[in-house]
């Protein structure tokens, strides 16, 4: 199973290689030696950072005069503050934790691409449950501890609607917040019953956890197949090389993008030590769908879907958040 942009999970720090700099907080975009800016992103780690990689590669970057540095942040909602306070020029995370910001009153953040589709049913990723659980559907969970990256995550809120499509009680369901992770070692230790999770950490969880099995894949469950699945975003309100670095990183994503999708085993095999993946298990993984554009239309199911729980409780100016 893959990672579809929301996922994403946590890597080790040391494997973030040249050109890619992990880095911590820190000011925004600064200018480099002959004219490069750089952007700072916060996000979540995965494999999806090999669209950078050999974006880089490329020379899509360097075309542009943008150098990108990426700080690895444990969960969309500490992503999207650390954009609104200044900390990174851009956030990269599923769709969920921005738009509940732009929903709260942000209204200053906009969509600067759009990064991946969801796949079809067996490529999102999976819920792990101990094969001795007893939980052998979704309507199992109802009344169980099931661990999540955030309580507002997109993971988290296709669970609840998967759950109720299958005929469960979501409302029953306990939810934990744990980093990825973790998730795996939780669900083995029996300190939670099942746990939502995505590539890298499906596929590592279930080799170091032999007693552990997949539920299922939850988004597939409430989502069409491509429906978009990860977002890269600003604040409007920028100027100066801010804005500039953005416009630049803006137009190479771009075509880093339309290289990537079209070259998946590149970008695998490039972001395989970036998520803590070996490259054999990275290759085995099934290719993502990368696409820039996006549409409002596009995006409303998932509005729907956080209206219908209670996340928000009016229409959210999808317009303005795409932009023109």
């Amino acid at each position: 199973m893959k990672l579809r942009r929301i996922a994403l999970a946590m890597a080790t720090l040391a494997a973030l290689l040249a050109p890619i700099a992990c880095d911590s907080a820190g000011p925004a975009s600064t200018q480099a030696s002959g004219g490069t800016l750089t952007v700072k992103i916060g996000a979540i780690p995965s494999i999806d950072y090999g669209v950078i990689k050999v974006g880089e590669a490329q020379g899509f970057f360097a075309k542009q005069g943008v150098q990108v540095e990426i700080t690895n942040v444990d969960s969309g909602p500490n992503v999207v503050t650390g954009v609104v306070a200044g900390q990174y020029d851009l956030g990269w995370t599923g769709y969920a934790p921005v738009l509940l910001a732009v929903a709260a009153g942000n209204s200053d953040l906009k969509l600067v691409s759009n990064i991946g589709l969801w796949g079809k049913k067996g490529d999102n990723g999976g819920i792990f449950v101990r094969k001795d659980s007893g939980i052998t559907s979704l309507t199992g969970l109802a009344g169980k501890k099931v661990a999540t990256n955030a309580p507002r995550s997109v993971l988290t809120l296709t669970l609840l609607a998967a759950v109720a499509k299958a005929g469960g009680d979501p409302s029953a369901i306990e939810l934990v917040t744990l980093p990825f992770a973790q998730i795996a070692k939780a669900v083995a230790d029996k300190q939670v019953d099942a746990g939502v999770t995505v590539e890298p950490h499906q596929s590592k969880g279930l080799t170091q956890f032999p007693d552990l099995t997949d539920l299922g894949d939850i988004p597939a469950e409430v989502l069409e197949p491509g429906s978009p699945s990860g977002v890269v975003y600003a604040k409007k309100d920028l100027s100066g090389d801010r804005k500039t670095a953005i416009d630049r990183f803006q137009t190479a994503i771009k075509e880093a993008l339309t290289y990537a999708d079209s070259h998946p085993d590149e970008v695998k095999a490039a972001g395989a030590p970036l998520a803590g993946l070996s490259a054999a298990d990275a290759a085995a993984l099934p290719d993502v769908d990368y696409r820039s554009e996006v549409t409002a239309d596009q995006i409303a199911p998932l509005v729907t879907l956080m209206k219908q729980y209670g996340w928000v409780k009016n229409d959210i100016d999808l317009a303005s958040f795409v932009g023109p």
